[in-house]
């Protein structure tokens, strides 16, 4: 950054050193906070010894104030984890918030937490995720660790808390690459007839449509009759239910733009008998269906949404049951007896089956809300048996003639 002093122009040399004179240059070291205030302190020094002075004395100050110099106070990690969820994670759901906050409070902070900023090295960060490991911790999560470790540090560094992101230099564990658990179409018809049959019926309308609009929970949660256009064979995602241990609220989809997903005639008719049932229960208790009410509600007018978390219990139960029918003949179960599939496999299902069938990675990611095809491609399995075998046909078709 240049600023214009006079006939001279201030200019940023690098982080902390600014040229403010033609052989002149300001030294700026982050140091803490105002007891009192909050306001964030710096200690400056000026130099006209060149900048490779100004250097030596910019790493002298950083020292200085790590060994607690200068009256000032660095603060520690844990402080600086408070003021990023506090002020440096904007735009993020409460949800997600919420997630991170349980991860902090319940591993990364008592690790981590009291160590002075300037002391904080990426030696502390692998003896941190070492130890996880060691304890049983999987790398996946770890990874999920350090990536909420150097989400806070580079915003540390953004705000001249920190001279460097020490998990910048960090080794946090390898993430293998597991395949997506999908279940094949038989299974989701199974899943949707075993929900028909169970305590909660209106899960097999939950899990039809989720399947074959590959919709999240939070949207499935947040739709409305509104929403659906009889006559146009298709709904719009304008929302999403989102909970945590507090409370819950209303937000917009993930991307925050609204999507219209057409659907077909089984789709519209599933939608359609739950609007009647809807329909004839408001009806024989003589109240009125609230103004926009909800499509999957606890109430019977309709007035507040089924919270995601009730969706993954429901959907958990089911493929125990599933797998408890076949227990009860007293064996062992083999793996393909197993149901090991979450609430959120319907999303796979829906994008495997719509690459399995030939669908541009374009179509799929508008489906599901992705506004990136390349993610889409990233995440779900797209290279299905089908694909490989006829990839198979015609490498040999080349030779063969």
């Amino acid at each position: 950054m240049t600023v214009s002093t006079g006939e001279f122009k201030v200019v940023t040399v690098e982080k902390g050193i600014r040229q403010i004179g033609p052989t002149r240059w300001e030294v700026r070291v982050y140091a803490g906070r105002h007891p009192e205030t909050g306001a964030i302190r710096h200690v400056s020094r000026t130099s006209t010894a060149g900048i490779t002075a100004a250097r030596r004395i910019r790493a002298r100050l950083i020292t200085e104030v790590a060994e607690g110099k200068h009256g000032s106070n660095a603060g520690t990690f844990g402080q600086l984890l408070d003021l990023w969820l506090r002020d440096g994670k904007q735009g993020r759901a409460p949800a997600t918030l919420d997630g991170y906050r349980i991860n902090i409070e319940s591993t990364i902070r008592p690790a981590l937490g009291s160590i002075l900023l300037p002391k904080l090295t990426a030696r502390h960060l692998d003896a941190f995720y070492a130890r996880l490991i060691k304890e049983g911790t999987s790398p996946a999560m770890v990874m999920h660790h350090h990536r909420v470790i150097s989400a806070a540090l580079r915003q540390g560094e953004k705000w001249d808390m920190v001279p460097a992101s020490a998990a910048r230099n960090a080794s946090p564990p390898t993430v293998p690459t597991h395949a997506l658990t999908v279940p094949p179409p038989e299974r989701v018809r199974a899943l949707i007839d075993a929900a028909a049959a169970s305590r909660i019926p209106e899960m097999a309308t939950v899990i039809t449509v989720a399947a074959l609009t590959g919709m999240r929970r939070g949207e499935l949660c947040g739709l409305r009759w509104s929403d659906i256009d009889w006559q146009g064979s298709a709904l719009t995602v304008n929302r999403s239910i989102w909970q945590t241990r507090e409370g819950w609220g209303v937000k917009d989809p993930k991307t925050h733009q609204a999507r219209r997903l057409a659907l077909g005639e089984h789709a519209m008719a599933v939608l359609a008998g739950r609007w009647q049932r809807v329909t004839d229960a408001v009806a024989l208790a003589e109240i009125p269906l609230a103004d926009d009410a909800y499509v999957f509600s606890p109430e019977l007018d309709g007035t507040a949404p089924r919270m995601p978390n009730t969706l993954t219990r429901a959907f958990k139960n089911l493929c125990r049951a599933m797998e408890a029918d076949v227990e009860r003949d007293g064996r062992k179960l083999r793996p393909e007896e197993r149901w090991p599939y979450r609430f959120h496999d319907l999303r796979h299902y829906t994008a495997t089956e719509l690459f399995r069938q030939g669908h541009h990675a374009r179509t799929v990611a508008d489906r599901l809300g992705h506004a990136d095809p390349a993610l889409t491609l990233r995440v779900y399995t797209h290279d299905t048996q089908d694909q490989a075998i006829a990839a198979a046909a015609s490498l040999e078709a080349g030779i063969t003639g």
